[in-house]
């Protein structure tokens, strides 16, 4: 019994393995997320780096399509400024003439330098304020400040050279086009990234790392994570949204709490259902415990109410035949000897009805079963007591529900029947009433004897089948205790209700049988 008691319960036991299998779960749910920011974090810096190589990919593609356009610019306006030369060399251009060829070719001007310092151009003054070199080479110079590119071309048979000025806005939209603010305001544009820019690194940046950091931060009412990457003597910055974390996140913590919230049921319920189990279990052993404790008093008590009986009835008898000599041949006694002797009698046989009650309780009962009608033995039984309830004006009703026949032993239960009527009887000396009900319920058969004249508390009631336990002075309490055993040797049970105060039901309860 130590050992057990040592022992956790099952259902204990099972809750600490739920706790230990929660535990487990937490820590898994934790992971869980923790690599979902990892995959989060991995995901922006491939994005990163993507960008980067997106922005560096086009910075590349704006300076080789900047030096095609130049190429291309320059081959146009040598084949332009070859052919005013040729023109020139046979018939000098006038100012007018330069005008109107450099409108129709789509230029701002034209300017021929011949030698000795002579020029023409046309439009007049377009080229005012400019300065011009007139190299051994084709050269083409973008002149930012005017909004110009100017291409100069040696002349070939004569000193020289001549110049053709062009708007720089179609190069200047290309290369707008194509710039890196323009490709920047283009990746910022793609979904899931908030930013991104270009800045001048601090003093601190030259010790960070190479591959870049990221870092959760609030931007105005979003989280942002935001990473750099040195780019080009530069800290390329891009910022993307966390709403995908976020989303994962909350996705995780709903799954975790219903997985808790069914965990949780779940374990409860296995631990309400062990705990039911165990207690029926314990319930069972103790009832066997009791049965078996019952069963080694009875045959306890069995033993001594034999030697009880052969110690005590033998000198009882003595004694009863001696009292009975006196009485009968004890003509010179007195009136008070007589008195006495038949107190004497009365004490006697009061012993030998404990005796007989003590052998009745401890004797086992096994009923000699025959096919009877228990409201025929509650009348015959009860009309043994007519008299006795006349005499103490108890009222008597009846309530007869069942006359088929059962399967008892009539002779123990007509002893059980007269106990309880016998019962009902003393409890009211000053008078009252009887109800017998006889009924089926079911697969049971049922009498209920009802009375009023009851003392007892609640406490008393339920210590009714005790055996010894009485509220009469001279009383065995063994009458209800034999009652109940002759039931349960029926298989059926015997209980007692207190209906309202004063008022007491005894109730028998047998089963019927396929055969009745």
């Amino acid at each position: 019994m130590e050992e057990n008691k040592r022992k956790l319960p099952l259902w204990v036991s099972n809750l600490l393995l739920f706790a230990l299998l929660s535990f487990a779960a937490v820590g898994y749910f934790f992971w869980q997320i923790h690599r979902a920011e990892q995959e989060f974090f991995d995901h922006v810096r491939v994005n990163v780096k993507q960008v980067a190589d997106v922005i560096e990919l086009s910075a590349r593609g704006a300076v080789v399509s900047q030096q095609v356009a130049e190429e291309l610019l320059e081959a146009l306006l040598g084949n332009t400024a070859r052919f005013v030369d040729y023109l020139d060399s046979i018939e000098p251009f006038s100012s007018e003439e330069l005008s109107a060829f450099a409108k129709e070719s789509g230029l701002v001007g034209i300017r021929i330098f011949g030698d000795e310092d002579r020029y023409a151009e046309g439009p007049p003054r377009w080229s005012q304020d400019m300065t011009f070199n007139c190299t051994a080479k084709a050269n083409l110079e973008h002149r930012a400040k005017q909004s110009l590119y100017l291409f100069s071309w040696p002349r070939k048979d004569a000193p020289g050279c001549v110049v053709l000025g062009i708007e720089d806005k179609k190069i200047a939209s290309l290369e707008e086009q194509l710039g890196l603010e323009n490709v920047i305001k283009t990746v910022s544009e793609l979904p899931r990234i908030r930013y991104v820019k270009l800045e001048h690194p601090s003093a601190g940046d030259g010790n960070r790392e190479t591959r870049p950091a990221v870092a959760i931060m609030q931007v105005g009412d979003a989280q942002v994570a935001e990473t750099r990457l040195p780019f080009g003597g530069k800290t390329l910055v891009v910022g993307m949204d966390t709403g995908y974390l976020a989303s994962a996140v909350h996705r995780l913590w709903r799954d975790f709490f219903v997985f808790g919230a069914a965990f949780a049921v779940l374990g409860i319920f296995l631990s309400f259902i062990l705990y039911r189990q165990q207690m029926s279990h314990l319930s069972q052993v103790k009832s066997f415990e009791r049965q078996i404790s019952k069963e080694r008093e009875d045959a306890s008590l069995g033993r001594a109410a034999a030697g009880i009986a052969h110690e005590i009835r033998n000198p009882l008898n003595a004694l009863g035949m001696g009292l009975q000599r006196l009485q009968l041949e004890g003509d010179e006694l007195r009136d008070e000897h007589r008195r006495l002797v038949g107190l004497m009698m009365d004490a006697i046989h009061r012993a030998n009805r404990s005796v007989s009650g003590l052998l009745n309780y401890a004797r086992p009962q096994m009923p000699n079963r025959k096919f009877i009608r228990l409201d025929t033995l509650v009348k015959k039984t009860l009309s043994l007591y007519l008299h006795r309830c006349e005499e103490l004006h108890i009222k008597i009703t009846q309530s007869i529900d069942f006359k088929e026949t059962i399967s008892a032993d009539p002779e123990l239960l007509g002893q059980v029947i007269e106990n309880l009527l016998r019962n009902a009887i003393e409890a009211q000396p000053e008078g009252g009433f009887l109800h017998l009900n006889v009924g089926r319920k079911e697969r049971e058969v049922y009498l209920k004897v009802e009375n009023g004249g009851s003392t007892l508390s609640a406490e008393e009631t339920d210590r009714i089948f005790e055996p010894y336990f009485t509220t009469k002075a001279e009383g065995t309490g063994l009458g209800l205790t034999i009652s109940q055993r002759i039931i349960q040797a029926h298989e059926g049970r015997l209980e007692v209700h207190r209906l309202e105060a004063g008022i007491l039901e005894i109730a028998v309860y047998l089963p019927l049988t396929e055969d009745t």
